[in-house]
């Protein structure tokens, strides 16, 4: 092609057509402009459609995570249900001038409860991704985007609290626990599947100890007020990822 126009300027000024000559020379070059900025059109478009994939691929990577979320979400809504249930069994036991036991295995099973501490992994994700490298900035959803920001905000708060103020008294129950019970009555009902009643001397150790009833209260107390706000973030979880599965998929 670029023989073919070298090959007409050099017949023009070969023929003294100077006008000419200029003329479409000027051309030329117009077509090479216009040849420069279609192809730069055409870069740009790709560079955008690139971007608007790669946006998309992390919206869904985002959706997986906060799914992954609400997975963990509901296995600590039950822990803190089952810590709830067995406040209010224990609780009223144990604050009773008579202290009778109904039923003695329900009684150490629902003790045990009170050990157990939800962890919720606190992770770098996509999300945090997309703040430290500034391309949250370019979010293509508006909406989206306000309930991510939202959620995330909501999701830090309730993880910090939870762990700077519940869990640390479900461990002070835990290593109580070790220091009171031998280690054979323990075993009775901790770990197995087919747990029996631990002797008396258990019991005795749990109504006796003055530290053991203000835990139980406040580990019933934290597990009703953060089962209702882990409840609300996984309602925010679960709007989030049916969006991103309605609209990105």
């Amino acid at each position: 092609m670029i023989k073919f126009f070298r090959h007409i300027r050099q017949r023009l000024l070969t023929e003294n057509k100077t006008g000419k000559y200029f003329k479409y020379a000027i051309g030329e070059i117009v077509l090479v402009v216009i040849g420069i900025l279609i192809a730069l059109q055409i870069n740009n478009w790709n560079q955008e459609h690139k971007q608007k994939a790669l946006m998309i691929t992390n919206i869904r990577s985002i959706g997986e995570e906060v799914q992954i979320d609400t997975d963990n979400i509901k296995k600590t809504i039950e822990i803190l249900h089952d810590q709830s249930e067995a406040a209010r069994f224990i609780i009223p036991t144990m604050e009773s001038k008579d202290r009778i036991i109904e039923d003695s295995l329900k009684f150490i099973l629902n003790f045990n409860y009170f050990t157990i501490t939800p962890m919720i992994s606190e992770r770098s994700n996509t999300w945090e991704i997309l703040n430290s490298s500034g391309i949250i900035s370019e979010f293509p959803d508006a909406e989206l985007l306000k309930m991510l920001q939202n959620y995330y905000i909501n999701f830090q708060e309730i993880v910090t609290n939870f762990k700077n103020s519940a869990n640390p008294t479900r461990y002070e129950i835990r290593k109580l626990k070790y220091e009171l019970f031998s280690d054979s009555e323990h075993r009775k009902f901790f770990p197995t599947k087919t747990p029996r009643v631990p002797g008396v001397d258990v019991y005795n150790s749990i109504f006796n100890d003055k530290r053991i009833l203000p835990l139980c209260r406040f580990i019933g107390s934290t597990a009703d007020y953060f089962e209702e706000e882990f409840k609300s973030l996984e309602s925010k979880a679960e709007t989030i990822t049916e969006y991103i599965d309605k609209k990105y998929y």
